[in-house]
């Protein structure tokens, strides 16, 4: 079974980390409200980047997959991602 989810750049032009919703509506409102908070948090911080939103296809790993994550010798994320778009970019 599959699932779909959006991720944003919580850091503009960084992949790491992301932050995740369900819908892409959902993920572009919790962008703008992280660009919001970065800029109450530091009034003069230098201009922000675009963050790329993702399209995330999940899968279930196999054992071996499910197994390495357990282990600690994959992320999670690089064990059940299956396919990555970049679907838009949030900027002022």
């Amino acid at each position: 079974m599959e699932l779909v989810v959006f991720g944003y750049q919580i850091v503009p032009g960084r992949d790491e980390p992301l932050a995740f919703a369900a819908s892409l509506e959902e993920c572009q409102r919790e962008a703008l409200f992280e660009r919001e908070e970065l800029r109450r948090n530091d009034p003069d911080i230098d201009p922000l980047g675009a963050m790329a939103i993702y399209r995330l296809t999940l899968a279930w790993p196999d054992v071996n997959g499910l197994l390495a994550v357990l282990n600690e010798r994959t992320p999670l994320l690089d064990a059940i991602v299956v396919d990555r778009r970049l679907v838009g970019l949030v900027a002022d």
